[in-house]
C-alpha cells in the first residue's frame, strides 16, 4: 500500500512537472524565431524565418530580402506591413488594403503557418513537453496534406503536400521543414525594432509618390498590390511560397 501511494505521488509530481513545462512552452511560443526550408517541385529549396513577438508576426524570405509582418489589432483585424530589407523601406497597409489579403485574414495561419482549422483532430500523438508532436492528415483522391505539429510551441515541424499524377502515383510537390528555433527575446525584439526603423510609406500615399525610384520599381514588379508570401490556405487546398508575378 505504501508502494502504491509512493507511485501515485511520483505520478502526480510528474504530471505537475509536465504541466509546468507545457505552460513554459506556451509562454515561450509568443516570442521566438523559427527557421524553415521549403522545397517545391523542380525548384531549389528556399529558406525563410518565422518571427513572433506577442501580437506581431513576420515571415522573412531570406533570398528575396522580403518581409511581411502582420499586427493583430484589438479590433480583431490584422494590419499588414511589407518590408524590403535591401532598401530598408516599408509599405504600411490598413486592414483590407492589401490585395488578396482582406479582412478575412486568418490570424492563426499567419501566426503559425497553418490554420487552426487544420489542427482539430490529430490521428496520433507522441512525445511530451515542448517536443510533444501531433500528426494530422487531410486530403482527397487528388491530393494529401500531412502535418507534424508541435502544439506546445505552436509550430509546424513538417508539412507536405502530395498530389496524384496521371499514372495514379503520389508525388510530393511541396514540403516545409523546421530547421530549428530560438527563444531569445532580445534577438527578436531587436529584429522587430530594426524593421520598424525602416523608412515607410502608407499604401494610400504610394500613388502620390511614383517619382520615388524605389516605389516605382516595386509597383512595376507587382510587390505593392499583391500578396507575396502566402504559404498555406486554411482549407489545405494549396501551398505556395515566394513571390508569384
Amino acid at each position: 500500500m505504501k508502494y502504491f501511494s509512493l507511485a501515485a505521488l511520483c505520478c502526480a509530481i510528474g504530471g505537475m512537472a509536465n504541466a509546468a513545462q507545457a505552460e513554459q512552452c506556451d509562454a515561450n511560443a509568443e516570442v521566438l524565431k523559427a527557421d524553415y526550408q521549403q522545397q517545391q517541385s523542380k525548384q531549389n529549396a528556399k529558406g525563410f524565418s518565422l518571427w513572433r513577438l506577442h501580437q506581431e508576426v513576420a515571415h522573412q524570405a531570406l533570398a528575396q530580402g522580403l518581409v511581411e509582418k502582420w499586427q493583430h489589432l484589438r479590433s480583431g483585424q490584422v494590419r499588414p506591413v511589407r518590408y524590403f530589407e535591401q532598401y530598408q523601406r516599408g509599405i504600411e497597409y490598413q486592414p483590407g488594403e492589401l490585395k488578396g489579403q482582406g479582412q478575412e485574414i486568418d490570424w492563426s495561419q499567419k501566426y503559425q503557418l497553418v490554420s487552426n482549422a487544420l489542427l482539430e483532430q490529430p490521428v496520433r500523438t507522441q512525445g511530451q513537453g515542448c517536443e510533444r508532436e501531433e500528426f494530422f492528415e487531410h486530403g482527397n483522391e487528388q491530393q494529401k496534406l500531412a502535418i507534424t505539429w508541435l502544439p506546445e510551441l505552436k509550430l509546424v515541424k513538417r508539412m507536405t503536400l502530395s498530389k496524384q499524377d496521371d499514372q495514379g502515383q503520389w508525388q510530393q510537390v511541396n514540403s516545409l521543414e523546421l530547421q530549428g528555433y530560438q527563444l531569445n527575446q532580445q534577438q527578436v525584439e531587436r529584429q522587430f525594432a530594426l524593421w520598424d526603423r525602416y523608412q515607410s510609406t502608407d499604401y494610400a500615399d504610394v500613388g502620390d509618390n511614383e517619382q520615388d525610384p524605389f516605389l516605382a520599381k516595386m509597383i512595376n514588379q507587382g510587390f505593392i498590390e499583391h500578396g507575396a508570401l502566402g504559404f498555406y490556405s486554411s482549407d489545405g487546398q494549396a501551398l505556395k511560397g515566394g513571390h508569384h508575378h
